[in-house]
């Protein structure tokens, strides 16, 4: 580098004279030779005075402080009479920097390197910050581990005093680990302390992901890890050693030794709270995990911490500290934890500010909002608000934060910022499913309706047996303390015969009114009236089933009939009960409801259904998004009063990618004396998988993967264990812009005489 560099620019001579070699009194100050530099900026550090007495010392001291701002190359200074004559020669500024030839390592990131080295645009170019140039690009590239990288620099002079640095950079080749020995470890197997590595060794598939490839930083990071892993299962004095970095003669294999200490394992002794409890923590001390005799875990002292400060919090010391104080005794292996507590002021909330709402007004998003104005602050209700507000779809972004009221410290002002975003849509769909064929449908919704936050949509769908219309209107706070009233209006015609199951069609008209009644924050009950009407048409091709004859005579009607209409009043309960992380492919939490819905006394049809839908993720690898899903589906439906048991008109079938996959759509369940599927009134099926993320896509809660088995099966009245269908398959789940998608392969395990099975299942849009 420095082979470029000219010596009549940047050479250090420090050379001054003067005429008098007695002192002289200035009378005046001159200065040559300045171009970019102020001769302010000179005067700000010049010792020396127009009329001051001026001696070799004076001018000594001079010149090393205009050497001392780094400006200059050359400073001399000389007398001419009275005159303190002060000749400079500035060091170059640096007026572009171009960096080419780097790939891995982005252009920002080396620039910041080279701010580091004092190496900036706009900033005079210093010989002793242009040594370090390359080492610091190199450092660069070397945490990156490619240590055949290289740099090489040219200055381009340019006029007015600048110059231009061009950085050629040669990246080389990543150095790839070989091999990671552990040293010490006897508790835990090196297979279980790699796999807290996100470094490792060459493999099967490494070459694709880059997980082999050696970088500084991230093996710090892992040597933290193992530490923690120890930590969280009771080694408190475990060590982990600097890795040893070996690297070989051609600079392309590393080769990693950590050493471990691993110590005993200890148990959590005594656990005390300390410090000024302003109030009763019981609650929260035995909620914790951490108790006497438990394995220690920092984990499970940071839970403790977390709870006890969420305890305060929420009830109103927001600015409340706890503090863990654990006390190691070899002797016994134990670890006594103190909480020290640190309330500081109780704290209210004077007000609560929205921004951003432009199209929603503030009473909408105020009633989402359980932290109230002039009470105790509580961080869960303020989070819980939040929380609201991103449930209600409005939003693309809401952020919560509090702020000090001033002077006033045991007041603050909650601030909700909220970034609306259009929550009507106008679209079409189309889409395919084995069990619906060709799906159409067209809808139009606005979930908040003139800023009101009421939703109303209108959609038509259409497929080979189905065609269906629905208007429904939604308010969700009917009443001030959050009870819901929706209203819905639909036509539905069902063809059975095309949907391979029957040769009847079906007409329906309805109107109905549901109320919703929040019971927690998790669960709510709903109440509905309906009244529905239904037109039956009875195909007549050959001869028809007995069953439908069975039910025209039920019906009092005669068996010849070929159409019949039906009027039902029904009532419906149901309570649901939603902690599921997410809407769409959720990983944790559970969801049920269970509902009872009835054709009330004095309809054409008198029956009742039960109904249960649960679902419930267990994480595995929370970090990973691999959980498991478990899903249970039952119905039961009888008839009352003038029916003999259900309708066949409600019965239940299985079967298809809803229910019980590897068998075709509604093809289980009882059959009549000509061999259809009539259904039964008990549907029992049931879902265990094992889902994960889909490889090469980011995000992962648009895509997932899933390993399952399925069971299930239609019963008339009697449910026998022994006639269970089973499958085992694998599935894809996608969220698409035209709706989700979903893909199965599944095998029946236990297929009978009579049953259709399908291998290859799919879904395109939604079915209705």
């Amino acid at each position: 580098m420095c082979r470029f560099l000219s010596l009549s620019i940047f050479a250090l001579a420090l050379t001054f004279s003067v005429q008098a070699a007695e002192p002289f009194k200035a009378s005046d100050i001159r200065i040559d030779g300045l171009k970019r530099v102020s001769s302010g900026s000179i005067f700000d550090v010049l010792t020396i005075q127009p009329g001051d007495l001026v001696t070799n010392a004076d001018i000594s001291m001079a010149t090393r402080a205009l050497f001392g701002t780094g400006f200059f190359d050359q400073v001399e200074v000389s007398a001419e009479g009275t005159v303190l004559v002060i000749q400079v020669t500035e060091r170059p500024a640096v007026s572009r920097i171009e960096i080419e030839g780097n790939k891995a390592i982005k252009t920002e990131d080396l620039l910041a390197s080279l701010r580091g080295a004092g190496i900036v645009e706009g900033e005079v170019l210093k010989r002793a910050t242009l040594d370090q140039l390359e080492q610091a690009i190199q450092r660069q590239y070397t945490s990156r581990g490619r240590y055949d990288a290289s740099a090489s620099s040219e200055i381009i002079e340019q006029d007015r005093n600048r110059v231009g640095l061009k950085i050629t950079i040669f990246e080389g080749s990543v150095a790839t680990v070989s091999r990671i020995a552990i040293i010490g470890n006897n508790a835990f197997g090196d297979d279980t302390l790699l796999d807290e590595m996100s470094v490792t060794e060459a493999g099967l598939f490494t070459w694709f992901s880059g997980s082999n490839n050696y970088e500084a930083e991230k093996l710090r990071a892992d040597v933290e890890a193992i530490r923690s892993f120890y930590l969280d299962r009771g080694y408190v004095n475990v060590e982990v050693s600097e890795p040893q970095v070996e690297l070989s003669e051609n600079l392309e294999d590393v080769f990693i030794t950590i050493t471990v200490s691993e110590g005993k394992e200890f148990q959590v002794g005594a656990v005390n709270v300390g410090g000024e409890i302003p109030i009763d923590l019981s609650q929260a001390i035995g909620e914790m995990t951490l108790q006497t005799g438990e394995l220690f875990s920092r984990r499970l002292v940071n839970d403790a911490v977390e709870t006890m400060t969420n305890e305060l919090g929420n009830a109103g010391y927001a600015r409340a500290q706890v503090r863990a104080v654990p006390e190691i005794n070899n002797k016994t292996q134990t670890v006594d934890v103190t909480l020290v507590v640190t309330p500081g002021p109780s704290v209210y909330v004077r007000r609560i500010e929205f921004r951003g709402n432009t199209d929603t007004s503030d009473v909408v998003l105020r009633r989402e909002i359980p932290q109230l104005e002039a009470s105790v602050s509580s961080t869960a209700a303020i989070e819980k608000g939040k929380i609201n507000l991103q449930r209600l779809g409005f939003f693309s972004l809401v952020r919560v934060s509090t702020r000090p009221v001033l002077d006033q410290p045991d007041l603050v002002d909650v601030i909700y910022d909220v970034t609306e975003q259009a929550s009507g849509s106008l679209s079409a769909s189309l889409g395919f499913s084995q069990g619906e064929g060709l799906l159409l449908g067209a809808s139009v919704s606005q979930k908040n309706f003139l800023g009101t936050g009421n939703a109303l949509s209108f959609n038509l769908q259409s497929s080979d047996s189905t065609k269906e219309a629905k208007f429904s209107f939604t308010d969700p706070y009917y009443t001030i303390d959050g009870v819901s009233r929706g209203i819905d209006l639909y036509y539905a015609k069902t063809d059975f015969d095309d949907k391979g199951t029957a040769d009847y069609s079906t007409d329906e008209t309805g109107l109905g009114l549901t109320f919703g009644y929040p019971i927690s924050e998790d669960s709510r009950i709903s109440s509905s009236f309906a009244v529905q009407n239904t037109t039956l048409e009875a195909k007549v091709s050959g001869s028809r089933a007995t069953y439908i004859d069975s039910f025209f005579v039920s019906e009092g009607l005669s068996s010849s009939e070929t159409s019949a209409d039906f009027v039902e009043y029904k009532v419906g309960m149901a309570y649901r009960f939603d902690t599921l992380n997410k809407a769409f492919l959720p990983t944790d939490g559970t969801r049920y409801r269970v509902g009872f819905d009835l054709s009330i006394p004095g309809s054409d049809l008198e029956y009742y259904t039960a109904s249960y839908l649960g679902e419930t993720y267990v994480p595995v690898v929370a970090k990973q998004d691999v959980s498991l899903k478990f899903k249970t589906r039952l119905n039961y439906g009888d008839g009352f009063g003038d029916s003999d048991g259900l309708p066949f008109l409600r019965n239940f079938l299985a079967g298809g990618i809803r229910t019980v996959r590897g068998y075709s759509y509604n093809s289980l369940g009882p059959v009549d004396s000509n061999g259809e599927r009539v259904g039964g009134n008990v549907l029992v099926t049931g879902t265990a998988a094992l889902q994960f993320p889909m490889p090469g896509v980011k995000e992962t809660d648009q895509a997932r993967l899933s390993l399952f088995t399925d069971t299930g099966q239609v019963y008339d009245n009697t449910v026998e264990i022994d006639d269970l269908r089973y499958s085992v398959g694998a599935a894809l789940a996608w969220m698409t812009p035209i709706g989700p998608l979903s893909f199965t392969y599944s095998s029946a395990l236990n297929s009978q005489a009579g049953d259709k099975t399908e291998g290859f299942q799919f879904s395109i849009g939604s079915t209705f």
